[in-house]
């Protein structure tokens, strides 16, 4: 009798019982923990250049060596194919309590570090660890989420992450101005603020990791693995959790959704996906898109792990004469006094340094909220970021005025509101066989290029700080005349 219910039962298609299981508790949570890791992610990526800022006295740092330790946080990046396998074959919750796990450990480790060698190995092996958690949490949560809540709750991260540069420079505004300082003989350093701010800044890695060994792995991983009955479990585990009862769910059995072939046939044609964006009709369209977005991470990202080290200078060298000097010449001027200063290190950033770190990120939030109002017009607003971020970077050159040139500095971020737009041009104009790669292609080639760019700033920006910005300009310039050619 009961082999006959059994053979009688109904089997539910994956997407009809995700649906069963409605939205509450469950979803808030893990809403609540992607939220966290991708906040932590930000932290352990933009809040480290407020650390570097706030270390380069005790640790004896010149601008190359605060270049290199600023792109470390990009060096992670260029793991995100081996963290996507690691991915869809050992699982989303597992991906993600490596990454979080890890990556906190080394954070850790690193605030302890005994000088700039050190601290940079720890930050390039941490953060092939953490950053691989902001686009897998987008997938875990896009996976846990129905299609209904789904744009909203990634939304919601977004903002999140946006905010996250803010919290940074207000942590910086709590922390690195304590005046304590204990020594640690074993080590043979003094454990100060600004490592106390890179310990505070890792913390919601750790937590990420406990609360993410709390939360269910995708059902949609296990079921497309073949996993039926697990995955079943883990719906009635949410279905319960979103405050229904345990034996008012009606499903008893899943149909197969199993994707092996398909995954097998992805990775032998892996090749053929990427010669096929670099053929006709794609070529043009993607040496073009290619082009747009290394230029707005670049100008973005690189200027955005320079901007507490490059203001404070700008700052102090302000407040210690008062004569009006450019931009390029606090840089300069700033580099011969470090090398002939026998002052006491603070250990901390100016005050300036960090309201103005706040004003900026908030100023940043807000643009990108008012831009996505504004969405339909997005070669617009591609063409409008790239020609401010030029004319900002022309005006830091020709400004003698520190304030001045500390708000075109600022400005020239703007590139970043043009980044979604890119974005938005690889789903219209690719066929469904390249929609995944093609992007991941070209924001892994921006941040190679802001690795790079981050390292040759430091390396040539004090004998060659006007041709770095004019030649930044003449890019900008050239990216609006390219995102012209756009539809």
């Amino acid at each position: 009798m009961s082999n006959c219910e059994v053979n009688n039962e109904k089997s539910w298609s994956y997407g009809d019982a995700f649906e069963i299981i409605g939205h509450g508790r469950y979803n808030y949570k893990v809403l609540a923990v992607c939220s966290l890791i991708s906040v932590a992610v930000a932290f352990e990526m933009f809040g480290f250049a407020i650390t570097v800022a706030a270390a380069t006295c005790d640790l004896d740092l010149t601008i190359s060596q605060i270049g290199l330790l600023a792109s470390s946080p990009f060096a992670g990046l260029l793991f995100a194919y081996p963290w996507g396998y690691y991915a869809d074959t050992r699982g989303r919750k597992s991906a993600l309590l490596l990454s979080t796990s890890i990556g906190f450990i080394f954070g850790l480790l690193g605030s302890f570090s005994v000088n700039w060698q050190m601290m940079l190995a720890f930050k390039i092996i941490g953060c092939s660890f953490s950053t691989a958690s902001f686009t897998l949490t987008m997938t875990y949560l896009g996976e846990c989420t129905r299609d209904r809540n789904r744009g909203q709750y990634i939304f919601i991260m977004m903002s999140m992450n946006l905010a996250s540069e803010m919290l940074s420079y207000g942590l910086a505004y709590i922390i690195l101005p304590l005046t304590f300082a204990c020594p640690i003989p074993l080590l043979s350093i003094t454990f100060n603020s600004w490592r106390l701010f890179s310990m505070v800044l890792c913390i919601p890695l750790g937590f990420g990791a406990i609360f993410m060994w709390t939360l269910q792995e995708s059902p949609k991983f296990l079921a497309d693995r073949g996993d039926g009955d697990e995955a079943l479990q883990v719906l009635k585990t949410m279905f319960v959790a979103n405050g229904n009862q345990e034996h008012e769910f009606p499903v008893k059995s899943l149909q197969s959704t199993v994707s092996v072939a398909k995954e097998i046939s992805c990775c032998v044609t892996l090749g053929q996906q990427i010669g096929q964006l670099f053929k006709p009709p794609l070529l043009w369209r993607t040496l073009q898109l290619f082009y747009l977005l290394s230029l707005t991470c670049s100008i973005n990202n690189t200027i955005v792990m320079w901007f507490p080290t490059m203001l404070d200078i700008v700052f102090k060298s302000f407040s210690s004469d008062g004569a009006e000097v450019s931009f390029c010449e606090s840089i300069t001027e700033d580099s011969v006094s470090h090398r002939n200063s026998n002052a006491p290190c603070t250990g901390t950033l100016s005050e300036e340094t960090i309201f103005s770190g706040i004003i900026a990120s908030l100023f940043f939030v807000v643009v990108n909220l008012c831009v996505a109002k504004l969405a339909t017009w997005r070669r617009q607003i591609l063409m409008g970021s790239l020609f401010i971020a030029g004319v900002s970077c022309v005006m830091i050159i020709v400004l003698r005025q520190p304030i001045a040139s500390i708000i075109f500095f600022t400005l020239a971020q703007i590139t970043a509101i043009g980044i979604g737009s890119i974005a938005s041009y690889f789903v219209d104009l690719y066929p469904t066989s390249c929609r995944g790669l093609a992007p991941s292609l070209g924001f892994m080639l921006g941040r190679f290029v802001s690795l790079t760019a981050v390292i040759l700033i430091g390396g040539t920006i004090v004998n060659h700080c006007n041709a770095i910005f004019y030649t930044s300009a003449t890019l900008a310039f050239s990216g609006a005349a390219v995102a012209l050619l756009l539809p």
